[in-house]
């Protein structure tokens, strides 16, 4: 009630906060960005209930720096996602998350790509070194 007031007031339209789910783990970029659109109207609703819940500059950043780290897996979701999506799509894609990943300048990406790494390394195949090379020999 109290947050509605004052986002249908500044939009014009309901917007609620998106609960993350646990079967469907690509929910949690959208809860988080719509927390973030969100925020400035969270606070005022916070002020309203007299509650002592506030939201630090720090805690406000580190939110934002886990959505800039979730993105390449987000997009990377909906690549694997399409029904002719292959092998060499997996492949494509993974070194799409590792390359967004060293562009961004927060701490997450380095404990995210090291975590990644990890887990690739332990289920890559020499199957997909095959499929690799045989679409493209020169690299």
């Amino acid at each position: 009630m109290y947050l509605q007031k004052y986002v249908k007031e500044d939009t014009g339209k309901e917007l609620s906060l998106i609960l993350d789910y646990r079967t469907n783990w690509n929910s949690l970029p959208a809860t988080i960005e719509r927390f973030q659109k969100l925020k400035v109207y969270i606070d005022k609703a916070l002020i309203d209930k007299e509650s002592d819940t506030k939201f630090s500059d720090l805690q406000c950043s580190k939110i934002k720096d886990v959505i800039e780290s979730l993105q390449p897996f987000k997009l990377a979701v909906d690549a694997l996602s399409r029904r002719d999506s292959t092998l060499l799509t997996a492949e494509t894609t993974r070194k799409f998350i590792l390359e967004k990943l060293l562009t961004q300048d927060t701490m997450l990406r380095v404990e995210l790509s090291e975590a990644l790494r990890v887990r690739i390394k332990e289920r890559l195949t020499v199957v997909t070194g095959i499929l690799v090379y045989l679409q493209n020999p020169k690299n």
